[in-house]
């Protein structure tokens, strides 16, 4: 995924999910933003691929 596709993703998950731009999401919001984030990354990245990069965020939260 590029920057811009990222990004796209990140505020639509956000709007969908918690029903706020991802400006005003708190590290509380992050299990929420994660699983939202899931159908997009299913589609872009194929099922296999999707859980490994979701399953690595959220073991590292770091990489966040």
């Amino acid at each position: 995924m590029g920057d811009f596709t990222a990004k796209m993703a990140l505020q639509t998950a956000a709007l969908r999910s918690l029903k706020r731009p991802v400006e005003s999401l708190t590290p509380a919001d992050l299990p929420a933003l994660i699983e939202g984030l899931r159908p997009m990354l299913n589609t872009f990245l194929g099922a296999a691929r999707a859980k490994a990069v979701l399953e690595a965020l959220t073991a590292h939260p770091e990489m966040r």
